[in-house]
């Protein structure tokens, strides 16, 4: 057995590269004597044969059958992505593509969002999803308090990005609209500009000492505050290209098929996957590199959009055969262009 940590030589980032690409494109396993014939390499393919082989021992190749060629395996398609890809493929008709999408749509979060989805999943030809802002890290703006009747208020709360929110509260006695000001002005001046995160967490001091004239309809307020503060059942996934999918030759047989309706069916795997793994502006996770059985055959290209101050998410998920040069730029530049839209229509 050979060493697996040891670098490349120029020869073995060569064939890695052409055999990734090569099974890429046409979903078949790449034999020594197709490279020979395809690609100028200047050596035999009893050399590439014996290139392959050390690329297998050392995990990035794997043979499916015993006649057949080499696909790559989840290593192998990492090396391909951190050191052998150029995001070249990704055009400036694609860019024109998803820039005319965008040039005639209302301001409409949830369209905006949908379409954005949809988008994705036609160019990449596999799934595209988009995952709402996480409001919890929103920045607070105002509340107000409306008498709707001796024992209701609604409390209307409104986070720096446009989002607004109402609750219903009952309380234990009349409350004039002098101290339902008061009570907003209070609120307003001390929570103001930090997180909900922020609020939620430090709400009684911050609430403490007020000396307002009415402190039971203050204590009715924090005493509701999971619920003011709370925006994560706001969130919701868009998802967008089944039809694309479901054309790859990975989804022709019934096993294979069923795996991905049943990872589109439940959408709550896909909202709680992008929720856990999202850590950094673009994030790049190959086959079993993801947490989880049901992801385990699947890359999931994702990165970060904004809206005002809370971040979403937005990506691929396909297979692992999956077109990487032309899917990571499309991802990263779909990202930007969704937070200069939403930024547009709302900050």
């Amino acid at each position: 057995m050979m060493n697996t940590s040891r670098v490349l030589s120029k020869r073995e980032r060569t064939l890695l590269k052409h055999i990734v690409e090569s099974y890429i494109g046409n979903a078949l396993p790449v034999g020594s004597r197709y490279l020979a014939k395809t690609y100028n390499l200047g050596i035999s393919p009893a050399t590439i044969r014996n290139v392959m082989n050390d690329l297998e021992d050392m995990g990035y190749l794997k043979q499916p059958h015993v006649s057949a060629g080499r696909i790559p395996t989840d290593k192998g398609y990492r090396f391909y992505v951190d050191c052998l890809t150029s995001t070249n493929a990704f055009g400036e008709h694609d860019r024109q593509l998803i820039l005319a999408n965008f040039s005639n749509l209302s301001i409409d979060v949830e369209e905006i969002l949908e379409l954005s989805s949809r988008v994705l999943g036609e160019i990449s030809s596999q799934l595209g999803v988009v995952l709402e802002p996480s409001f919890y890290n929103g920045i607070f703006n105002k509340m107000e308090l409306v008498s709707i009747s001796d024992t209701r208020i609604l409390a209307v709360i409104t986070i720096e990005s446009g989002l607004v929110k109402t609750i219903m509260m009952e309380i234990q006695s009349e409350v004039s609209r002098d101290q339902l000001h008061e009570t907003s002005r209070i609120i307003n001046e001390r929570l103001s500009g930090l997180s909900l995160k922020e609020v939620k967490e430090t709400l009684d001091k911050r609430l403490s000492d007020t000396g307002i004239s009415n402190p039971m309809l203050l204590r009715t307020i924090i005493r509701f505050a999971d619920r003011l503060f709370s925006f994560q059942k706001q969130k919701d996934l868009h998802v967008g290209g089944t039809i694309n999918i479901m054309s790859n030759p990975e989804f022709s047989d019934h096993v294979h098929a069923s795996k991905i309706i049943e990872l589109i069916d439940r959408k709550e795997n896909i909202l709680h996957f992008l929720n856990a793994t999202q850590t950094d502006n673009l994030t790049v996770r190959i086959g079993r590199e993801n947490e989880g059985e049901l992801f385990s055959e699947y890359s999931v290209i994702s990165a970060r959009y904004r809206l005002g101050r809370v971040a979403g998410t937005l990506g691929v998920v396909g297979p692992t055969r999956m077109h990487y040069s032309r899917i990571i730029p499309l991802v990263s530049f779909m990202g930007d262009v969704l937070t200069r839209k939403l930024c547009s229509a709302w900050c």
